[in-house]
Formats: C-alpha cells, structure tokens, sequence
C-alpha cells in the first residue's frame, strides 16, 4: 500500500461497499485506512451532481491526506 512507501492514500467507496473495504483493510493489515464513503448509487446520478459531489468533498480528501495516519 502507498502508506507503507510513506505516500498519504484515501481509498474512496459508496456507502454500500464501506464495510467490505474496512473488513478488506483491516484483514490486509490497514486497520487505520483512510476511507471517503460517498452515497451509493453515483451511476444513476447526471454528470452535474456527481461534478457537485466530487467539488464537495475534494476538502474531505485532501483533509483526510493531510491529517496524521
């Protein structure tokens, strides 16, 4: 993992897959993965509101890539 290189990640999951990343995290020895859970589904969702998502939470990932691990 980049972590491990020294290099900051943020794995980014829908709500429906956040306990299969954290369960995946953790058994791959990542307890503390730095995880942005967005809404699920985004396929439905027209371009403009998955652009006003990704405007919206490009704070919470650099937030989360800055913060100590």
């Amino acid at each position: 993992m980049c972590e491990a290189a020294g290099v900051p990640a943020v794995a980014v999951v829908t709500a429906a897959f956040e306990n299969l990343a954290r369960t995946a995290a953790r058994a791959r020895g990542w307890p503390a993965l730095r995880l942005l859970v967005l809404p699920h589904p985004l396929e439905p969702l027209p371009d403009d509101a998955l652009r006003a998502i990704a405007r919206r939470e490009a704070a919470t990932v650099h937030a989360l890539l800055v913060r100590s691990a």
